[in-house]
């Protein structure tokens, strides 16, 4: 063949070559080369927090609102033949005035009030008669068998026409002190009797003794409640002077 057609055909042949090679470099990814990810290897959207829910607090118990309240005995010595520890209330009965709660409690000075110790007694119907006075000993009503009490002496409280029992027998009194007290002037306190309408209860008392003279001062008073659902309960406080 002569130069001439050499070159001829050498120019109908490279065209062709050059345009296989790039037909096979579109056709296949390069050696190496990542493929792209697929839809399922995506990563997944981040997740929205749960929402935080919070408890509502429990809304305290309505306060019950007093009606009434008086001194039914001032402060004096219960001993005093002349003005005896004593409050009387006629009231028809039955239903003879339940006892349902009782509390104890420390009261520091305030400005002209003295400090004293409290034992507060809470009744249905209305307001019970009462007495109190020293004694050396509390003994328990009917049995006549004493009943120990820690102090120097004991603060007697009867209840008359009164009862601190259920009509199935059990015991009224849902909320109570533990009884030994541990107060300034109150060291312990127990009920002594709960028969024939008479509700004896020995508070056991501290320094100086219930004989001193003069005695201790004790003062007696009476608040009337009523609560939220209508229901009338009926507050004897017997307080003792704990000043020092």
């Amino acid at each position: 063949m002569s130069p001439i057609g050499r070159a001829r055909a050498l120019a109908l042949v490279i065209p062709v070559l050059v345009l296989g090679a790039l037909a096979g470099c579109g056709s296949s990814a390069p050696s190496g080369a990542a493929a792209p990810p697929s839809p399922s290897g995506s990563p997944a959207a981040p997740s929205s927090p749960a929402p935080v829910t919070t408890a509502s607090p429990t809304p305290p118990a309505p306060t019950p609102t007093v009606v009434s309240s008086r001194v039914s005995y001032p402060w004096h010595w219960p001993g005093d033949v002349n003005r005896p520890g004593q409050v009387q209330h006629s009231y028809p009965v039955p239903p003879l005035p339940r006892l349902i709660a009782i509390g104890a409690g420390s009261h520091p000075a305030q400005q002209a009030e003295r400090a004293y110790d409290r034992m507060s007694f809470t009744f249905t119907t209305t307001f019970p008669g009462y007495q109190f006075s020293f004694t050396k000993t509390l003994v328990a009503d009917p049995s006549g068998k004493p009943v120990k009490l820690a102090g120097n002496g004991v603060l007697k409280v009867t209840f008359r026409l009164a009862q601190a029992h259920t009509a199935s027998g059990r015991s009224s009194v849902a909320v109570q002190p533990p009884a030994q007290l541990g107060l300034n002037r109150m060291a312990s306190w127990a009920q002594a009797g709960d028969f024939e309408g008479v509700v004896t209860i020995g508070i056991g008392v501290t320094w100086p003794s219930s004989q001193s003279n003069p005695q201790i001062p004790v003062r007696a008073t009476e608040v009337e409640k009523v609560t939220a659902r209508g229901r009338h309960l009926y507050v004897v406080a017997i307080d003792i002077d704990a000043t020092s």
